[in-house]
């Protein structure tokens, strides 16, 4: 089953991240990878598949646990 979490863009919209096909989450808090700083989410497919939301990376891992937990 997939996981899907709630995070909020830069732009502060609302979008939904299926994390079982992310590759990486890291933090930019230099807007060195890319323009904007947050915590940029990367997919299969290179570098230019990727989406930058305002949660931290510590959150995002927290609620997918919890995700997993309530799934099971």
């Amino acid at each position: 089953m997939a996981t899907w979490i709630k995070c909020t863009n830069t732009k502060r919209e609302v979008v939904y991240v299926n994390l079982d096909n992310a590759v990486t989450v890291t933090r930019n808090d230099v807007a060195d990878r890319v323009a904007e700083r947050g915590t940029v989410i990367s997919f299969m497919g290179g570098e230019q598949l990727c989406i930058v939301v305002n949660e931290q990376p510590e959150e995002i891992i927290k609620i997918e646990a919890i995700a997993d937990r309530t799934s099971s």
